[in-house]
């Protein structure tokens, strides 16, 4: 069924992300110490503000009582699609979604999750089938890798235009983008991938044809890379020029400033939906292009998406059907289901939910910033800690009353088990290292030297795709209080956040993060290098290992490789993995009858230009 309408359903497993990549087998305190509202939903601007909150810490946060929110519904039965006959119901489609830490109309000026605002009207150079996952063409026509994989011939689509008359596409696009997306100001999550490791060079052979050369190493999974889930996203150089009247002269001296201002006023592209408005803290707005769009022609003539920071008041929105799509947490899906809404999953991918042990800046090159609290201690003590930490945590319950059982088991954080990189026989010892087991986790942390516990800061904020992250972290608060830690929850925004795990400033506190699946060399690259800006838990030996299996085209050792760096993670316990789940829309089925969306590649919520409206 995919993306399509269907009624609610539990996970029986994870879904399984199919890709056709080019290889396919690779895988101490010391310095620390309700119903629908009658009237309009009223959403105030929101301001994004520097605030730790400290959250008070309820004795038991997860009771028995919770299984209420266990969803009960009659067997599902199929949803006949709708004829695509007839008139719309409406010719606006209105989404709903959670405010993204960072907001601009500039690709270099957002991370991740706020792409999500970017790509009704962004394309790529490769695309994906947004109902299996496999990954196919967009921008380009064909294209080949060298045997070294060191060179990636790209033929484009000829004819593209971008928005507002600018042009069409060709080569000089791609370079212009390239140059834009890596330079070294670029703040967009994946530049530095493209500027450093592997790097990038592009020679052009003509306007319709280049050669993407990597500098320093070979690019496995180079087509992952190059395609919409992650990808250079394709801007126009002559809206750029329109701010740089010297042409590439003054490139070199501001090449992501001079020519922005005019782009971030009315951004253009190639895509279905071209730019209409954005209010910082409020909506994107967007209308589908007047003419027969090359790749595909939206049902929707108009496209608004809302950006509400609160859950309850999305899901009030929606009840209102003055939204007609949107995210909350699993918890509240009961509730929209009451009030006449739906539930789709996203076709392919699932998003990885897990903890991290602040401050595990082992690697030899962040050694500078090492100042451990006790569960980053080196050796056996460290190891004890994070044991302890890790079997205080019963997931089963944090799964049933928090995600309404939809999660399933993960063993190491952002590794997800249909990719290499999971190992079956990790089984046998999960209950030894991981497994719920709150007498074991007092002996374990008496046994290495803090029979009275120690102060465990968290820090709470939510993210796309996992709304539930702050319920997670005050369920853990109250579980490891149990074996005997202190812990001290604090609310923080996530930008500020971001600028300390930036700065390799997260010492003294736990926190939690997700992630798409993914293959695990981009899962590693990202989580846990030195050189990235995540550093979730950084060695010398993953280092070495993975910096290895990135240099490599023998599929063989790469696998053994990326072994050897997923069994460090797993059995040295540097994470605090919890679950994969779906990633769910809530819909108005009034309104929309399909949806078929791939989940978080670069946001939650993406492929609106797929949405089929009902029709009367």
């Amino acid at each position: 069924m995919g993306g399509h309408l269907m009624a609610y359903r539990w996970l029986r497993s994870p879904k399984a992300l199919v890709f056709t990549p080019i290889v396919l087998l690779l895988l101490a305190l010391v310095a620390c110490g309700s119903t629908a509202p009658a009237e309009p939903v009223v959403v105030e601007k929101e301001v994004i503000k520097e605030v730790i909150k400290e959250v008070p810490i309820e004795k038991e946060v997860i009771k028995e009582v919770e299984k209420k929110l266990v969803v009960t519904r009659a067997a599902p039965t199929a949803i006949p699609q709708m004829a695509q006959t007839g008139k719309l119901v409406t010719d606006k489609l209105i989404a709903v979604l959670a405010t993204p830490t960072k907001q601009s109309a500039l690709d270099c000026q957002v991370t991740g999750s706020a792409t999500v605002n970017h790509r009704p009207s962004v394309e790529y150079l490769l695309g994906v089938d947004h109902a299996t996952g496999e990954i196919t063409n967009m921008l380009d026509e064909e294209w080949e890798a060298s045997a070294d994989l060191r060179s990636f011939t790209v033929k484009l689509q000829k004819g593209v235009q971008f928005h507002d008359g600018l042009g069409e596409f060709t080569s000089k696009d791609v370079v212009h983008s390239w140059n834009y997306y890596t330079n070294d100001g670029c703040k967009a999550s994946y530049s530095d991938y493209f500027r450093n490791d592997p790097g990038s060079d592009i020679e052009v052979l003509s306007d319709h044809e280049l050669i993407i050369n990597t500098v320093e190493r070979p690019a496995l999974l180079y087509d992952y890379w190059l395609s919409e889930y992650r990808g250079v996203p394709i801007s126009s150089q002559a809206q750029f020029d329109q701010g740089c009247p010297q042409g590439s002269a003054q490139y070199e001296e501001g090449y992501f400033r001079a020519g922005t201002k005019g782009v971030e006023a009315n951004p253009s592209r190639t895509g279905p939906y071209e730019y209409v408005n954005f209010e910082k803290g409020v909506s994107w707005e967007y209308e589908a292009v007047s003419y027969d769009h090359w790749r595909v022609n939206p049902d929707f003539a108009q496209l608004e998406i809302k950006m509400v920071k609160e859950s309850a008041t999305r899901l009030a929105i929606l009840l209102a059907r003055e939204g007609h799509i949107g995210a909350v947490p699993r918890a509240l899906n009961q509730e929209a289901l009451d009030g006449g809404l739906d539930i789709v999953d996203a076709s392919v991918e699932a998003v990885t939910t897990f903890m991290i042990f602040g401050g595990a800046y082992y690697d030899k090159s962040v050694e500078a910033a090492y100042d451990p609290m006790p569960w980053a201690l080196k050796g056996e003590v460290g190891k004890k800690v994070r044991m302890a930490m890790n079997k205080a945590l019963d997931r089963d319950k944090i799964n049933e009353a928090i995600f309404d059982g939809q999660g399933s088991r993960q063993w190491v954080a952002s590794l997800h088990p249909s990719f290499t990189g999971y190992f079956p026989e990790w089984e046998g010892s999960w209950e030894e290292l991981y497994g719920y087991d709150p007498e074991r986790a007092k002996e374990l942390l008496a046994e290495a030297g803090f029979p009275n516990g120690f102060e465990v800061r968290e820090k709470l904020f939510p993210l796309s795709g996992v709304p539930e992250q702050p319920d997670v972290m005050e369920a853990a608060a109250g579980m490891w209080e149990a074996i005997g830690l202190q812990p001290k929850l604090e609310e923080v925004e996530f930008s500020r956040w971001r600028e300390k795990y930036r700065g390799l400033e997260t010492q003294c506190y736990v926190y939690p993060f997700r992630g798409p699946a993914a293959p695990i060399a981009t899962r590693v690259h990202f989580y846990f290098s030195p050189e990235r800006f995540f550093r979730a838990a950084v060695t010398d030996t993953i280092t070495e290992n993975k910096n290895k299996a990135l240099g490599t085209t023998d599929s063989a050792l790469a696998a053994k490789l990326w072994k050897e760096v997923a069994d460090e993670l797993y059995f040295d316990v540097h994470t605090m993995p919890l679950f994969t789940l779906p990633v769910q829309a809530i819909i108005d089925p009034e309104i929309i009858s399909e949806y078929v969306f791939l989940g978080p590649p670069g946001g939650s919520y993406n492929n609106f230009e797929n949405i089929k409206g009902v029709r009367k």
